[in-house]
């Protein structure tokens, strides 16, 4: 038998590949690249699992979401396919054994955040790796154009010379949802080397989409629920409130549901979704945090609350019903509001030149950088320091400061640190080697600087601090060797300019996106010599405003709306109706009853 085959047989327990995805595999096979694009509950994931069984080396899978990840693991293992997920829930000392076994061959498939490439130390240990292919999920992150950006994906070939020996290995990209556009974006910043396209097809058959306008929101979706027997069903809103709110409604209906967004703590997130993939409850009210991986057959309606804030993103979510090919439900409820909701939350995404550059300045104040200087060690510090700030200058801003310092990194003056813990311990790391602090130490005049070097080098040296940022008890070094608090941070700051460690202060995190960890990697200029980037955040702004406008025409226009959404697309059919969606069935029945009255008028 063909091994393709045998492996989808026998390791994969398929009786058979969907359209496309046989082509994939073969071509990632013969090492060259690959762009697929298959619509949701399409099998994009066999495209890189199968062929990691057959390469010698190991696939890397760069995956956007921990919870992604985690399902992807527990399906291999449950096939008997050895595969992990390296993420910030994990020690230092669990990665490090994690990729020790990868080292020797024990592990097929290694599964990582974009985030965690950016690690020097973990850049290190990939050059120690086998990597015989690798694979970019959610490849359409990658594209400020697409509908989920993150400037993470950019800095991906950025790794490629510590791949594979310092040779590139064959690149398998993957996304649900890609306009031309889009995918001419992937193929260029991946570095894609004549890829083979893979598109399947956006249609979906056998799920009615519909659009309900201007109506009791609350009552139609209580009718939707009860008049769908069977299966699972999934709401979708806009924000987290609005998801508290469906959930505990539905709950006082005696309906079995729950809620489902970023907000509620991660172990009760991931036990919410076992409950549904269980089916002990039916009906998920969820934020678009929830979705991505999800392999739940039978989802029979989606159900859209709120107007997202695109077509591709409608498209990706509402393509969650319906996995198993019988007949499904997509609904989105539409009110003419509903457009100043996603208008707002699109805006607090996209903040301006102004926005950028007045963070730029409170972050330079806030670390005491003068013009001309380079702020030499890790700046930590809290959202609200940053906007008391920038208010003091230019008033308060629209967009979040997530959204502000995303942009300060896209434009290369910021780098952040995501995942590190706020939890009131500092952190240190040594990053010179023991002999060159020797020497510093060796030849320095200040007795503050000699003393403190040699009390971190006595109560660290030891430890792991020379690989890796370790927690340190400052009160308590403190305390112990007798230092003075302030001289303590003035010799702490004289080490960090020398280039010896990189010590991140105890701060205590009162939210989740409360605390920032950045370097400031340029060294500060005057506000008239900043580049930020302004035409590409104001072109970013616009793009998304004409992704809604598209959305909302999807909505407010008596077209098929299969068509709409294969147009938008790229794909064009000969036919001109899918024949379910309410436009349709509306249209079919109005031609019905016109015949029938012709008939009986005869």
């Amino acid at each position: 038998m063909d091994p393709i085959e045998l492996v989808l047989s026998e390791r994969f327990r398929l009786p058979g590949f969907r359209p496309m995805q046989r082509e994939a595999i073969a071509n990632a096979l013969a090492g060259r690249d690959t762009l697929v694009v298959m619509p949701t509950g399409g099998g994009k994931s066999l495209c890189y699992q199968l062929p990691a069984l057959l390469l010698p080396g190991i696939t890397l899978v760069i995956s956007p979401l921990i919870a992604l990840m985690q399902d992807q693991v527990s399906r291999l293992r449950a096939l008997s396919i050895s595969a992990i997920a390296l993420n910030s829930t994990l020690t230092y000392a669990e990665t490090r054994a994690l990729v020790r076994r990868a080292q020797t061959g024990e592990l097929k498939l290694v599964f990582v955040s974009p985030e965690r490439l950016e690690s020097t130390v973990f850049r290190e240990e990939l050059f120690e790796l086998p990597i015989s292919l690798l694979a970019v999920d959610e490849a359409h992150c990658i594209s400020q154009w697409g509908h989920d950006f993150r400037t993470s994906y950019r800095r991906i070939p950025d790794v490629y010379e510590a791949l594979g020996d310092g040779k590139r290995p064959p690149i398998i990209a993957l996304t649900a949802t890609a306009t031309p556009e889009v995918r001419a974006d992937i193929s260029m910043l991946l570095q894609l080397e004549h890829p083979l396209e893979i598109v399947t097809g956006f249609e979906r058959p056998n799920i009615a989409y519909g659009v309900l306008r201007e109506c009791d929101k609350d009552a139609r979706l209580r009718d939707i629920i009860s008049t769908t027997p069977h299966g699972s069903v999934i709401v979708y809103a806009a924000t987290r409130k609005s998801v508290d709110n469906i959930a505990l409604g539905l709950q006082r209906q005696s309906i079995a549901a729950e809620a489902y967004h970023a907000g509620i703590p991660s172990q009760a997130r991931r036990q919410t979704q076992e409950r549904f993939q269980r089916s002990d409850i039916r009906v998920i009210a969820a934020t678009s945090a929830f979705g991505m991986g999800i392999d739940k057959a039978d989802v029979r309606a989606v159900i859209h609350y709120d107007i997202p804030g695109s077509i591709e993103a409608y498209y990706q979510e509402s393509g969650r019903a319906g996995r198993d090919g019988f007949p499904a439900h997509a609904i989105l409820f539409y009110n003419k509001s509903d457009r100043n909701l996603q208008e707002s939350l699109i805006r607090s995404n996209s903040p301006t030149e102004a926005d950028v550059k007045s963070a730029y300045t409170a972050l330079h104040e806030i670390a005491g950088t003068p013009v001309g200087s380079i702020f030499p060690g890790m700046l930590v510090v809290q959202s609200s320091q940053i906007s008391e700030r920038m208010a003091r200058v230019a008033g308060p801003s629209r967009a979040s400061m997530e959204s502000i310092v995303e942009a300060l990194v896209r434009s290369g003056h910021v780098e952040w640190y995501r995942g590190m813990a706020s939890d009131g311990r500092a952190r240190i790391r040594f990053t010179a080697t023991r002999a060159r602090i020797d020497e510093i130490s060796f030849k320095s005049t200040n007795k503050n600087v000699k003393r403190t070097i040699s009390v971190l080098l006595r109560t660290l040296g030891a430890t792991e601090a020379f690989e890796r940022e370790v927690f340190l008890d400052t009160e308590k070094l403190l305390e112990t060797h007798n230092l003075d608090k302030e001289e303590f941070k003035l010799a702490i700051r004289t080490i960090e300019g020398l280039g010896l460690v990189r010590y991140t202060p105890a701060v205590r995190s009162k939210g989740m996106n409360d605390i920032f960890h950045l370097s400031l990697t340029t060294e500060r200029v005057s506000l008239r010599h900043l580049d930020v980037g302004g035409r590409s955040l104001e072109a970013r702004f616009e793009a998304n405003l004409a992704k809604l406008d598209a959305m909302v025409a999807y909505a407010v226009d008596w077209n098929c709306r299969q068509n709409t959404i294969l147009n938008y697309f790229g794909e064009h059919r000969a036919k001109t109706r899918c024949g379910i969606c309410d436009v349709c069935t509306a249209s079919a029945r109005d031609t019905h009853e016109r015949s029938t009255s012709f008939q009986s008028n005869r």
